[in-house]
């Protein structure tokens, strides 16, 4: 496995437009894993509280009624 200094220096000799679709597709690895880990501890944080397995609507009856909630607190007229 190359360290990371090593890397370094071969991204350097990449021309520039193979350095940037790098770096673009670094981005986009690192906002994909990190979806899916927001995902797995929602799932688990869903799991522990018993939710896990709550039907799509009421699930979406939950967020009108939050949503509605929000908008009369923070929009009253």
């Amino acid at each position: 496995m190359q360290t990371v200094d090593e890397l370094a220096k071969a991204i350097t000799a990449f021309p520039h437009s193979e350095q940037e679709a790098l770096i673009n597709k670094v981005a986009q690895l690192n906002l994909q894993k990190g979806l899916a880990d927001l995902a797995d501890k929602y799932r688990a944080r869903l799991g522990r509280e018993g939710r896990l397995d709550i039907p799509a609507e009421e699930v979406w009856a939950e967020l009108r009624r939050i949503r509605e909630e929000v908008a009369e607190r923070d929009y009253p007229n």
